[in-house]
Parts: structure tokens; C-alpha cells; sequence
């Protein structure tokens, strides 16, 4: 996708501070900021579609609540190996 040049206005001590986190990555600070803005856009779709579904505020989940959250009893591992095992008898038929 063609980029265009943009002009910011950004406090000295945070262009400081990402550009010592860009060059820490390996990364550009257009990087860096560009991947901010598609987080923000992203963020912004999920919030609409869940609306559009009727799922209501989705709160942020982090990986330790995941784990929390699920069902006791749930195997998640054992259920994709099995749906697996089917997808592939049905392809040996």
C-alpha cells in the first residue's frame, strides 16, 4: 500500500523515549507509529462489531485471564486433536 508523508506534533520526551524502543526492535519510529495507529483502527472495528452483534463493551482480556475464564472441565486440546482426527478420516475415505 503506497505511504504518504505525515506531519506530528509530539512532546520531545516521547519522541525520545520511542525512539530508543524503535531502535531497541530494530524498527523504525514510522514503524512503531503506524503499527499504534492500526492497533487504534483495529480496536475501533472489534468495538463497532461487537456493538453490531449485540455483545454489548467487550472488556480487554489479557493471557492469564483466558485461562481463568474457561469452563472447568474444558480440554481444549483434547477437542481439536479429536476434530482433527474426524477431518482426517474424512479425507482417508
Amino acid at each position: 500500500m503506497p505511504k504518504r508523508k505525515l506531519t506530528l506534533c509530539v512532546r520531545e520526551d516521547l519522541i525520545d523515549e520511542i525512539r530508543r524502543v524503535a531502535l531497541s526492535e530494530g524498527r523504525s519510529l514510522s514503524d512503531l507509529i503506524e503499527e499504534c495507529l492500526e492497533s487504534l483502527v483495529f480496536e475501533s472495528w472489534i468495538i463497532k462489531l461487537a456493538k453490531d452483534l449485540g455483545l454489548g463493551e467487550l472488556e480487554p482480556i489479557f493471557d492469564h485471564e483466558i485461562i481463568s475464564t474457561r469452563p472447568i472441565g474444558l480440554d481444549a486440546t483434547r477437542i481439536i486433536r479429536e476434530l482433527r482426527d474426524e477431518k482426517a478420516d474424512v479425507h482417508h475415505e
